[in-house]
């Protein structure tokens, strides 16, 4: 049982595909969405979209060696079984992936379904920054335990008063209408 003042658990999410996570955020929508954590909603979801994007057109930037060796290390476990949380990615990066806090939701949304449709439509063979050079399939799955990080901070409102909420594979987004 949570106190009245620790936040809410965060969610447990596998996502297939990126239509499960396009699927997740439409159902957020539906329910009404609360962000926990230091970025808004609208935050989040453009952070995913850009971080998608640039896996299709590219970064102009480089990480530090070793940071660019620990991702090298850890990239098939990621790929696998999830980011870690608390990582502080340094200097142009975290200024070229983080969104502006005036975001709105819906600029957030609309920016998302154009970068997965554009994912769809276009091979993603940019060198990550983090993990080098990954195929199409590969960027997929680091999208999906990507996004799997960043919107376990978002709970549907409907939901927030229920600890034990987890997804798995969109079998739990039955409220959720497909993207236009």
């Amino acid at each position: 049982m949570r106190t009245k003042n620790a936040p809410p658990q965060r969610r447990t999410l596998r996502f297939r595909s990126l239509d499960d996570l396009l699927a997740d955020t439409q159902m957020l929508v539906a329910a009404g969405v609360q962000a926990h954590g230091k970025w808004s909603t609208g935050q989040v979801i453009a952070h995913v979209a850009s971080v998608i994007d640039a896996s299709v057109e590219g970064v102009r930037f480089t990480l530090p060696f070793p940071m660019r060796i620990l991702g090298r290390l850890i990239r098939n476990r990621s790929l696998k079984k999830g980011l870690p949380s608390g990582i502080k990615i340094p200097g142009k990066a975290r200024s070229t992936f983080a969104p502006p806090a005036s975001l709105t939701v819906e600029q957030a949304i609309g920016q998302l379904i154009a970068a997965v449709e554009k994912a769809k439509q276009r091979r993603m063979t940019a060198v990550s920054p983090v993990f080098g050079k990954l195929n199409h399939e590969q960027w997929v799955q680091l999208h999906c335990r990507h996004a799997e990080l960043h919107f376990s901070f978002l709970s549907p409102v409907s939901q927030l008063h229920d600890a034990s909420h987890t997804q798995d594979n969109g079998s739990d987004l039955r409220h959720a209408s497909s993207p236009a």
